[in-house]
């Protein structure tokens, strides 16, 4: 994982965990502004970014 991915995740767990959600929308503008990215919460899990592989028995 690069560096800026990881600092993007630590961010925006941090504002997760101290402000719940309006804190990782905050962690993520500041994210976006700094150009590290932004993460994105996708409750769908037929996600195929997001969702685990199915798996074939």
């Amino acid at each position: 994982m690069f560096f800026r991915e990881r600092l993007t995740r630590r961010l925006h767990a941090a504002g997760l965990r101290l402000a719940g959600e309006p804190g990782g929308r905050t962690a993520n503008t500041v994210t976006g502004l700094l150009g590290l990215g932004r993460i994105e919460l996708c409750a769908n899990p037929a996600c195929t970014d997001c969702a685990p592989a199915p798996t074939t028995r």
